[in-house]
């Protein structure tokens, strides 16, 4: 097997992962990163099978249920991935795994991507929104190179001292990125009325769910899908001058029923959401523009630079100047 610094947290998990470590207050998971991979690879056959708890990071993630169930909380929607389904998640989405195994056993295939390293790569990359909890596989969305790919890395992992694994594992985890980015994502389309409207840009994904973010008044309170199609708005409308007050009316709660309805369904309030939304896309200005931090702070939906600058510090344990000296050295 593997040997590098990374194998402990790389290719098959047999025993207890330490995610308390890893996961912060702001529920953000780090692993710190892999040089030598675009992506944390996992075939977990731990027993007991270990849950995820919720967290969220900056790159997308896949998960394939080989063998066993899978329950999956993304952004409040629950899905459960029966043996042969797969399915994505978005960079920066809330979400929680919860392995339900079979005949005492699981295989379980999750792969994450450094979204740091990848945002360096391609900008783009960072704010990537997938076709996040459609079903892929038996009895879902038809998608054969996807699911092979899966099982071709699988396969990799499994091809212990080949002195080509590395790169053979490398390619196939850019095959299946850039297959991910062009055959898998939501875009933006708009209706004649002016709404946004999100369509997968799947050929053969006629069954994936829309989304349009005028149409809130039919939102059942409690929902999965009520609370996904609030964190969607936020993501689309985080750089405008939103607070929570307008974001509760706009679905037609009171302020206070509104961050108990959205806190039962992500874990956390929703000013810490939208807040951390806001962060994440300052961060990729700061590292990746010449824009200056009041500009970031502005084109990022903060009120002022040093509102902007102490939820940073916050965040980050720096101020934005000094992160992007830092980083940018």
């Amino acid at each position: 097997m593997f040997t590098s610094a990374a194998s402990s947290r790389m290719f098959y998990v047999d025993s207890e992962l330490d995610y308390s470590s890893v996961i912060n207050s702001d529920h953000r998971e780090s692993w710190g990163s892999n040089q030598l991979y675009p992506a944390i690879v996992r075939v977990h056959t731990e027993m007991p099978a270990q849950n995820v708890p919720l967290h969220w990071h900056l790159g997308s993630e896949l998960v394939y249920a080989r063998h066993g169930d899978v329950r999956l909380f993304i952004d409040g929607m629950d899905v459960t991935l029966r043996s042969g389904q797969l399915c994505l998640i978005s960079p920066k989405a809330l979400h929680s795994i919860h392995p339900m195994p079979h005949d005492d056993s699981q295989n379980v295939l999750s792969i994450s991507f450094d979204g740091e390293y990848l945002s360096r790569m391609c900008p783009e990359l960072a704010n990537i929104r997938l076709n996040q909890g459609v079903v892929y596989g038996v009895d879902g969305i038809v998608d054969g190179q996807l699911l092979g790919l899966c099982e071709q890395i699988v396969g990799c992992v499994e091809n212990d001292g080949s002195a080509l694994q590395m790169l053979q594992l490398n390619a196939l985890l850019y095959e299946l990125l850039y297959h991910v980015c062009t055959q898998c994502t939501v875009m933006d389309c708009y209706t004649t009325d002016g709404e946004a409207k999100h369509i997968s840009s799947n050929a053969v994904c006629s069954t994936a769910h829309a989304f349009n973010a005028g149409d809130v008044a039919t939102v059942s309170e409690g929902s999965g899908v009520g609370v996904r199609r609030i964190t969607e708005y936020m993501k689309r409308h985080y750089a405008q001058d939103l607070s929570i007050g307008q974001l509760a009316s706009q679905f037609g709660y009171s302020r206070e029923h509104f961050s108990r309805l959205f806190k039962r369904g992500t874990g956390v309030t929703p000013d810490r959401y939208l807040t951390e939304i806001r962060l994440q896309s300052a961060l990729d200005d700061l590292l990746n523009t010449g824009d200056t931090v009041a500009q970031i702070a502005q084109h990022n939906g903060f009120p002022n630079v040093r509102s902007f600058t102490t939820a940073f510090a916050a965040r980050f344990s720096a101020t934005p100047a000094v992160y992007r000296r830092a980083h940018n050295a």
